[in-house]
Parts: C-alpha cells; structure tokens; sequence
C-alpha cells in the first residue's frame, strides 16, 4: 500500500472550538474577589482619613472667617482660644487636652503641628483668660494661630 493512499483515507483534521471566557477559572474568581477588596479597603481608608480631617478643615474655614470679622481684640483673643480648643480636642481628643494649661496648654497645641519653631508660648495660649489684651498680642496670636492651622498634621 501506498503511503500517499493511507494519508487520503484520513479524515480531515478538524480545527479545535475556541474556549469561550465565560465562565471564568477559578483563579479569576479570587483574583476579582481579591481586587474588590482591596479596592474596598482603600476606599475605607480613604473615607477615614477624610473624616478624620474634618475639624481641621473646619477650624481653617473658621479661621479666615474670624481674620475677615471686625471685632474687639478680646473678643478675638477669646474665639480663637475657643478656635485652638476646639481643634485640639477634634484631633487629640478631649482626654488628651481638656485639664492643660499655661505652658502645658502651648506645649501640646505645639505638638500638634509639624513645624519646628513653637508657634505659642504660655502667653499666647491663655491670650484668651487674660482680662485685658494687648492689640499687639491679639495680631501675634492671631499670626501664630493661623501658622499652626496652616502646618497642622494630617490625621493618620
């Protein structure tokens, strides 16, 4: 018998299906279910972090709002002892922050920054206890406040 002859009584090759991409393997099942959750978890992180933000964007708009404000220097001694209050406890918490005072109150308000000259001294930062205030301490609170507002950490 002829080699020719054998290879003629051969069906002819077929040609595979093409594998369809659905449904998927197993492993593009984890990979989506992995990929969502990572995806996920930074939106978490993220939506955290903005939260966390919060006060400090707040005691920024409050800021300006007091800079653009006329009022009296003890007036504003008082709100923006109010205004570093408010912050310290938003960021800090009131457990960390609420009993200090003086030199203390000025040494956290400090630390809460990222600067690395002190934006207060114990005079700045019970500006707003004092019964009389200068203009000029009011203008150096006011400067330093918004230094410190300005150089605020972010929130981890």
């Amino acid at each position: 018998m002829d080699p020719e002859s054998i290879i003629n009584m051969l069906e002819p090759l077929r040609e595979p299906t093409a594998v369809h991409w659905w449904p998927l393997a197993p492993g593009w099942w984890l990979l989506a279910v992995l990929s969502l959750g990572l995806i996920a978890y930074g939106l978490l992180r993220l939506w955290r972090f903005h939260l966390r933000a919060a006060p400090i964007r707040a005691a920024r708009r409050a800021f300006t709002a007091l800079q653009e404000k006329d009022m009296p220097d003890a007036e504003r001694a008082a709100a923006l002892g109010l205004l570093q209050r408010r912050v310290a406890i938003g960021v800090a918490g009131r457990r960390n922050c609420a009993g200090l005072t003086g030199q203390a109150w000025a040494e956290f308000l400090n630390s809460l920054a990222k600067g690395k000259e002190p934006y207060f001294d114990g005079t700045l930062a019970d500006l707003a206890y004092l019964p009389a205030v200068d203009r000029q301490d009011c203008e150096d609170a006011l400067r330093a406040t918004g230094r410190w507002l300005k150089d605020m950490e972010r929130p981890r």
